[in-house]
């Protein structure tokens, strides 16, 4: 389905957004630690030009108004408001993706980073996902590139600047593909948590490492699984051998379920063109009460699960089931302050109990051969995981290198030690990068 094309100054008119369905839990539970922001990072060959980055980020940032927005408050719901504004440059800082502060009146939601020869973005998960903060990167890149005077002939899978805007861009797609009378998911049962103390205040520490891909995916095909089940079977494997030790310690463990939380971008299920969030959770799971997993049997487990649960029809229950709740008249009605208090509750007794962990790719990068060239590699950094997940991790890939980062809030990393040795006994080179 295409678009409607609409030009930038009939947003000005329209002048604000509502938030789309997924965007309506952040306001209710932002904190200066639970930040909701993510960052995605481009590794230039040669060193950044801020003069020639700033105009980019001009450039390019006109294209794309409806991130020019900031958060604002009626009686019943938030919403977004039209600023006109650009983001904000700034020096990479040591900590990523720190608060915004967001209810503050024209404040932008994203800004960019730049280190030597970094180019950074940081979203707020209020005005998109990684799949549409992407897409913004792809096209700042593209520009940078053209006022450096690279010569870029193919320009495929690049929001170019020039180009008209698709209203479609700016749709709530859980919305537009929201169906009534769609049974809902079944209750999930409380998922055990890592043990390990918090690390003292900022608690934020990101453990980067970079990955052959070649080899990654030669131990994948002898199992017949992808890249991503792969991974994620890692997760569950290091997350069960934490759990025995502790077993070992604390004989009477709680709650033996193991649940990781894999993000699915929607637009690859359907047909939409929305830049801002458009994403849902498939959750495979282990129950360390039925016995303890050999890799082998959770490969299986983790496969069909994945499979299973990013069928469109299973989607399209949870799709369903979000929306819905906003639908309900009782909760249309509320005002404001009662509705975050609700959400913030509903978010602390089931949200952050839901799952032990959280594994995103963000997947293959593609660009354009002479952009390519002109790139080292991509990373993402997650948004902080909360005070019960404690450790979560992101991926993305470009040419042969995969990039597998977590973000830590604990006093230990005793996870990824056991995720990242796994790799390498099973034949996968991994590479600890430093943090400069």
């Amino acid at each position: 389905m295409k678009g409607k094309r609409i030009e930038t100054k009939s947003i000005q008119e329209i002048g604000w957004l509502k938030l789309d369905n997924a965007a309506k839990l952040f306001p209710a539970i932002m904190s200066g630690e639970l930040t909701a922001v993510f960052r995605i990072t481009a590794f230039l060959k040669k060193p950044i030009k801020f003069s020639t980055i700033k105009e980019a980020v001009e450039i390019t940032s006109r294209r794309f108004p409806y991130f020019s927005v900031s958060l604002a408050s009626g009686l019943f719901w938030h919403y977004l408001e039209y600023n006109n504004k650009l983001p904000r440059i700034q020096t990479e800082e040591k900590i990523p993706c720190t608060a915004f502060a967001a209810r503050r009146k024209n404040e932008p939601l994203y800004r960019i980073l730049v280190k030597e020869n970094r180019i950074s973005v940081e979203f707020i998960h209020i005005l998109t996902d990684g799949g549409g903060a992407f897409e913004y990167l792809k096209s700042l890149l593209y520009t940078y590139f053209r006022l450096t005077d690279n010569t870029i002939h193919s320009t495929d899978g690049i929001i170019l600047p020039e180009s008209l805007i698709s209203e479609e861009e700016m749709e709530d797609g859980y919305n537009r593909f929201f169906r009534r009378s769609i049974p809902p998911p079944g209750k999930l049962t409380k998922a055990w948590h890592l043990p390990f103390n918090l690390a003292e205040k900022p608690r934020l520490k990101v453990i980067r490492s970079e990955i052959s891909l070649d080899k990654l995916i030669g131990v994948a095909r002898s199992y017949n699984v992808s890249v991503t089940e792969y991974m994620v079977s890692v997760y569950l494997f290091s997350l069960q051998k934490v759990y025995l030790e502790e077993k070992e310690k604390v004989k009477k463990q709680k709650r033996g379920v193991l649940r990781i939380e894999v993000p699915v971008n929607l637009r690859k299920k359907f047909p939409s063109k929305t830049l801002r969030n458009f994403s849902l959770f498939v959750l495979p799971e282990i129950d360390l009460r039925l016995g303890v997993y050999s890799f082998d049997e959770i490969l299986k487990i983790v496969q069909y699960q994945l499979q299973t649960g990013a069928d469109v029809k299973q989607i399209t229950r949870f799709l369903s089931q979000n929306v819905g709740h906003e639908k309900s008249p009782f909760v249309r009605l509320l005002p404001l302050f009662i509705k975050s208090m609700a959400i913030s509750a509903v978010y602390r007794r089931l949200g952050s109990n839901q799952c032990s962990g959280i594994l995103t790719n963000l997947g293959m990068v593609k660009l354009p051969a002479e952009m390519e060239d002109l790139i080292d590699s991509f990373e993402l950094v997650p948004t902080p995981p909360n005070t019960h997940v404690k450790v979560n991790c992101a991926m993305v890939t470009f040419r042969n290198q995969l990039r597998l980062n977590f973000g830590n809030i604990s006093r230990s990393t005793r996870f990824e030690m056991y995720f990242l040795k796994h790799l390498t006994e099973s034949g996968i080179p991994v590479k600890v990068l430093n943090n400069k």
